[in-house]
């Protein structure tokens, strides 16, 4: 045994059980909300126990694997007396118990552990058992109400498995008393507070006082007091009634008062009020279950409407989603567009600033190119000026070099006439030298007038060339500045059709953004309508949906009711056979031998092969007739009931079944011990 085994055994640890629909979810509910741990991984509700089973998943599936690996249906619906668990199961028990003991006071419920009360009584000494029962007509009627499928062809299988179910409760509490509090559910609800402190006092637990919420009447039906049921359950099955009286004899009572008031229920024998009333029942169960046709009729028309209108509203719906989906992809075109237009826009817009700061910076050199231009004319027109002084200077110089080589030339021919007469004259001579003398002087101051007139007329060409050179290169930059204003124009001219271009295009794209911005007004609004539109189809999708799903609902517990109501009307039709049976052979001598024989068909035409066996043996000692003809009038009397309802008797398939084959050997034995017995007699006394 491992650690945490161990560990599961020092805690508290309360399992709780008792045969199906005998209340054992309504004391689990109290024992939780009283502190008990009874598992994280529960079994969720349904129609028959809405509140939820209270029920630890791994305990149920881990019964639920046991039986199934012995053939056993896994609700257990079983008499077999006694359930091995394999090797390999127990390890899988001993693993659960770690998981789920992780408290102080820990749990589990399943009807199914009655079925294994010895073996978790032995794989966990510690643990204390809370043993629930309930009166077998309470619930037997739960679980026809339920319409448990395994019941629909053994009715009376309910009892059997009462019976037995709380049976193996009686064995373990005798086994085990101070182990158990055997309790009748309907006591734990009338005093919830005193069967907590009875747990705390007994075992020693320290359970907190259970919730008041806990219990819902409306969830647990009693069985009616005038009800003539019990009185049914003793006739045909003693033995159950019996049982109930030592579960209350050895239960848990509060004040110590058994309560005996329903055996005042029970009468001595069935009356026959009771067949006409079940008739009666029936007959109205029937008309109600017309009365369900129709309305299921009616209900299966508007169902198929509804379904008819739900596809409508789905194609509609789709369609709007189709339309949806086009004004989606629409509206992604017109934003594509947009954005498209935006970065034209951008483009335009940055070509545009780019072209106004070329066109101004244009404008800035063509404001100073034309202030050098202003300017070089102004120099121009200084250097036209001062070279029109000079060329006057020049001519003026020129003519006084004209006449200053005129005066020369004729001094010349003076000198030479001077010459002349100085060969002739002496005094003429003199005279003349001292003349020439001064003419010398004129001469050379005349020379060097000449000279500066020269220098002069050449530093006046110097700066004629330097005024010609730098009015060259004054027109060289006009040229220049000319061309570039000339280019600055094309420039200019180019940018204004560039910006007239850009503008043009700034109007298209801004109509352009215009209309894609009704678009997607009309796209928006049409979107908004269509989401309107798909909004209200969505609300009567729900809507009629929500409607199908009560009709569907409501159709179902109709089916549910219809099947109960057919098992009732089966079980009915029996009981009112057998009844109108026993009335006819009511005051007949062999009336106890043919009502075992028709008990014995009715077993058998049920499958109950060892409860026919069972009737025809107490019929043997009632009979009538010789063994033989006993063995025929069994046979003509199921062929006779067969017939009676409308069926055929396969005779061949009833001889050969084993309990008939073992049936007639027991009769042949008996015949012969008493031949034998007759033989003996006549010898002694011969």
């Amino acid at each position: 045994m491992n650690s945490s085994t161990l560990e599961a055994q020092k805690s508290s640890v309360i399992i709780l059980t008792g045969m199906h629909r005998s209340g054992t979810s309504v004391a689990t509910a109290l024992l939780q909300s009283a502190g008990l741990h009874i598992g994280r991984r529960q079994l969720n509700g349904n129609q028959s126990n809405p509140k939820g089973h209270y029920e630890n998943v791994d305990f149920l599936n881990f019964h639920q694997a046991v039986l199934q690996s012995q053939e056993i249906v896994s609700e257990g619906w079983t008499l077999q007396e006694n359930i091995e668990v394999e090797e390999q199961y127990i390890e899988r028990a001993r693993t659960i118990i770690d998981q789920n003991a992780i408290s102080s006071m820990w749990g589990w419920k399943d009807p199914r552990t009655t079925l294994f009360l010895n073996f978790w009584a032995k794989l966990l000494p510690e643990a204390k058992f809370l043993l629930v029962y309930r009166s077998p007509w309470e619930v037997i009627d739960s679980l026809y109400r339920r319409g448990d499928e395994a019941f629909d062809q053994q009715p009376e299988l309910a009892v059997k498995v009462w019976l037995h179910y709380n049976q193996k409760i009686i064995n373990f509490y005798n086994q085990y008393p101070s182990r158990c509090i055997l309790a009748n559910i309907s006591q734990v609800i009338k005093n919830p507070k005193l069967y907590i402190e009875t747990i705390n006092q007994k075992f020693g637990t320290r359970l907190g006082t259970p919730g008041e919420d806990v219990y819902e009447s409306s969830l647990f039906q009693s069985y009616s007091q005038d009800s003539h049921r019990p009185t049914v359950i003793d006739y045909y099955f003693p033995d159950a009634i019996e049982m109930y009286q030592e579960l209350e004899a050895r239960s848990w009572q509060p004040d110590e008062n058994l309560d005996l008031s329903w055996r005042d229920r029970i009468k001595s024998s069935p009356y026959r009020i009771w067949v006409f009333q079940d008739w009666m029942y029936l007959r109205r169960v029937e008309s109600l279950y017309k009365s369900l046709q129709a309305d299921h009729q009616l209900l299966t028309a508007e169902s198929e409407q509804l379904k008819s209108q739900l596809s409508q509203t789905q194609k509609e719906l789709e369609e709007s989603q189709s339309k949806l989906q086009e004004t989606e992809r629409d509206l992604e075109k017109s934003q594509s567009q947009l954005s498209e237009t935006e970065k034209v826009l951008n483009q335009s817009q940055s070509q545009l600033s780019q072209t106004q700061i070329e066109l101004e910076k244009s404008q800035s050199q063509l404001g100073q190119t034309q202030e050098e231009l202003e300017q070089s004319q102004s120099e121009l027109a200084e250097t036209q000026r001062v070279s029109a002084q000079f060329q006057t200077q020049f001519s003026q110089t020129q003519s006084e070099l004209t006449q200053a080589q005129s005066q020369l030339h004729q001094t010349q021919e003076e000198l030479e006439q001077s010459q002349s007469q100085l060969y002739e004259t002496t005094t003429i001579l003199e005279q003349s030298h001292s003349q020439l003398h001064q003419t010398e002087e004129v001469l050379e101051q005349l020379l060097e007038n000449y000279k500066r007139t020269e220098a002069r007329a050449d530093k006046v060409q110097e700066k004629l060339e330097h005024s010609e050179s730098k009015l060259y290169e004054t027109t060289t930059v006009l040229e220049q500045s000319q061309s570039q204003l000339h280019q600055t124009e094309k420039v200019l001219e180019q940018s204004l059709d560039n910006y007239k271009q850009t503008q043009e295009e700034l109007e298209q794209s801004q109509l352009l953004l215009n209309e894609t911005q009704m678009v997607l007004d009309q796209s928006q609004s049409q979107l908004h309508q269509t989401e309107q539109v798909l909004e209200q189809y969505y609300s009567r999708y729900k809507k009629s949906q929500g409607e199908l799903q009560r009709n569907l609902s409501q159709l179902y517990r109709t089916q549910k009711e219809l099947e109960q109501t057919q098992v009732q009307l089966k079980q009915a039709r029996n009981e009112l056979d057998r009844l109108l049976f026993l009335e006819a052979i009511a005051g007949q001598p062999d009336e106890s031998y043919q009502r075992l024989v028709w008990e014995a068909w009715y077993a058998y035409r049920n499958n109950d092969l060892a409860a026919m066996a069972k009737n025809l043996r107490k019929s043997m000692k009632q009979k009538p007739f010789s063994k033989t003809e006993t063995v025929l009038n069994w046979l003509e009397s199921f062929a006779k009931f067969s017939s009676e309802r409308g069926e055929t008797l396969n005779t061949q398939a009833l001889t050969n079944s084993p309990e008939w084959k073992q049936l007639i050997r027991q009769a042949i034995s008996k015949k012969s011990v008493l031949a034998r017995k007759e033989s003996v007699q006549q010898a002694v006394s011969f």
